[in-house]
């Protein structure tokens, strides 16, 4: 009964907003000060915050401008509208971009292209542990929420009955050449893809200093079907601190397992983990809800 009224609900604000916008509107263009980006009308969580303030993700903005260099390399993997990431390409020498979502990474290509960024590659597929396809969810309530097919079709998935098509997927270490490249930065949102993707992308991990990662709980169980172990398995090699935003906390790597187990059991998540191998100071971030 609820899924079928957010259903209802969500169908009344689409058709109230083609009957105001037009059918025709497939972007509105957003002015935050730094930048000028496309979003999705239909779009309620990155498009709605956008339209209504202006701004997203300042503080992990400020997290990356931390972490980065003028001579820099990065990945966004999970790249969405480039809300973080064409802002970000202002401060370093190149950047990565991968988007999964055919809709989203037309409007990325647009906001590269608005905002004059010559110094990014971007790449619409899914990275995952091997190459092949993937079912994947195109979410409309919630772009960035799109996700591959979940193992476990939880309703918080479905409520706007979003289509499912068939992506590319790629391991990561295949779209670029990580024997010549070191990161100083690989930023990933995902929607619980995280562990396929680390898996394939095991030497650009060796060569990466500060990896940000989403942690959700329900990702973990629902949608890659992994448990907090599988999850640490592909990333624990390749780095020795964790910062845990959420909590403003700092753990060594002989405690990862048991902070983010707890984390878990405790149903607390975070939108981005940053795992590296020198221990980085940040401040805090805005936890996932």
């Amino acid at each position: 009964m609820l899924r079928s009224a957010k259903y209802q609900v969500s169908k009344v604000k689409v058709w109230l907003r083609r009957r105001l916008l037009g059918a025709h509107v497939s972007g509105l263009m957003i002015d935050t000060g730094e930048c000028v980006l496309l979003v999705d009308p239909a779009d309620r969580v990155v498009g709605r915050e956008l339209r209504v303030t202006g701004r997203y993700g300042e503080e992990e903005l400020r997290r990356i401008e931390a972490l980065v260099t003028p001579q820099s390399t990065v990945a966004f993997i999970g790249t969405h509208v480039g809300a973080l990431a064409i802002p970000a390409t202002r401060k370093v020498r190149k950047a990565y971009m991968v988007e999964a979502n055919p809709r989203t990474f037309a409007l990325l290509e647009k906001n590269l292209a608005l905002n004059a960024v010559t110094n990014a590659v971007a790449f619409n597929v899914a990275v995952g542990e091997g190459a092949g396809e993937i079912n994947f969810v195109l979410s409309t309530a919630n772009s960035g929420g799109s996700k591959r097919e979940p193992q476990v079709k939880a309703a918080k998935y479905y409520y706007d009955r979003p289509q499912t098509i068939r992506v590319p997927m790629v391991p990561f270490d295949t779209l670029v050449d990580p024997a010549d490249e070191r990161f100083d930065l690989v930023l990933m949102d995902i929607e619980g893809s995280e562990y396929f993707a680390l898996k394939g992308m095991q030497t650009a991990l060796s060569r990466t200093e500060t990896l940000i990662v989403e942690f959700i709980g329900h990702h973990l169980r629902n949608v890659a079907g992994v448990s907090v172990a599988e999850f640490l398995a592909p990333i624990e090699s390749h780095f020795s601190h964790l910062y845990i935003p959420t909590l403003r906390r700092h753990a060594t790597k002989s405690e990862f397992l048991t902070v983010l187990s707890d984390m878990y059991d405790k149903k607390i998540n975070d939108d981005g983990l940053v795992f590296s191998k020198s221990r980085v100071d940040l401040g805090p971030g805005r936890g996932a809800l």
